[in-house]
């Protein structure tokens, strides 16, 4: 059987499934970040974060946004079972979040060939909560017409951070939702801009909240200068645990609630991260940053 015809059925599968059982899913399948020029798209500058096995068709959905003065919102869509509906037919969808059911009505998305798959279209405001529960969660049910299906989340808080970094971007730094509120810009305005930097603001405020799963961690500086390791206490407050010159490793067993950051010499925050399921490394790859004198 083709390999496009496998994954096909596999989904199929899924999308079939009635209950909030968990997927059997491939162990690499995950959120993956990508930034390119869609020649679809007059050649615009488009990011994406992706659900999927890499290096193969096997996908179960994306979020997307493309630069350009008709960008519009980010856009989230996922593979589910529309019942037949038509391309672009109006049709609701719901997520089963931590803090409780979010309802979102979108469009239909139709299968365009035999190994596509048909989904539900969401535009979502850069502020919409739905982001942030995507990124914390380590997976998620959603129901259209009834049916349930779970998806993981692995990867997803990395992916979706640089994703939302480059729709400040591609927008101007404009939140068409944001009742006129300029965003204001996260680097000095002649720098150019790296996504990676967003986690600092992402994850700005998260502190450690448990310790109940536990995970083995290896920290590696392949960005291009000196970097510290910090761990986000339970109050907050950041304790150093490395410094690492470029090149250099530090391993740590932490949990996957326990947020670390890493920064540059005077103290200045790179890039963060947070633990994700069936990660065990991390290479600390954001450049360094222009804060001015220090």
């Amino acid at each position: 059987m083709p390999v496009f015809c496998r994954l096909a059925a596999a989904l199929a599968i899924v999308l079939m499934t009635v209950s909030t059982a968990t997927a059997q899913f491939p162990p690499d399948m995950g959120w993956h970040y990508s930034q390119f020029t869609d020649a679809q798209n007059q050649g615009r500058m488009t990011s994406m974060a992706t659900l999927g096995v890499p290096e193969t068709d096997y996908v179960l959905g994306h979020a997307r946004c493309f630069a350009g003065s008709t960008a519009g919102l980010p856009m989230l869509e996922i593979a589910a079972d529309t019942g037949g509906a038509a391309e672009g037919t109006p049709i609701g969808i719901e997520f089963q979040a931590d803090a409780g059911p979010m309802f979102y009505q979108g469009t239909a998305k139709a299968a365009q060939s035999e190994e596509d798959y048909t989904g539900v279209r969401v535009e979502l405001d850069m502020n919409d909560p739905l982001w942030q529960v995507l990124m914390r969660m380590n997976r998620i049910t959603y129901r259209v017409n009834g049916n349930a299906v779970e998806i993981p989340l692995r990867g997803s808080r990395q992916a979706l951070s640089a994703l939302l970094a480059d729709c400040q971007v591609f927008h101007g730094n404009f939140n068409p939702n944001g009742g006129g509120q300029t965003v204001q810009p996260t680097q000095p305005a002649a720098q150019p801009f790296d996504p990676r930097w967003a986690t600092c603001d992402q994850l700005s405020g998260q502190v450690s909240q448990n310790s109940e799963v536990p995970v083995n961690m290896t920290f590696v500086n392949q960005s291009d200068g000196f970097r510290a390791v910090y761990w986000i206490g339970f109050d907050g407050q950041p304790k150093q645990y490395a410094t690492l010159n470029p090149g250099e490793e530090f391993a740590i067993s932490t949990f996957m609630t326990h947020p670390w950051m890493f920064t540059d010499g005077p103290g200045n925050c790179i890039e963060m991260f947070m633990p994700q399921p069936g990660i065990s490394v991390f290479n600390i790859t954001a450049p360094g940053r222009d804060f001015g004198p220090e």
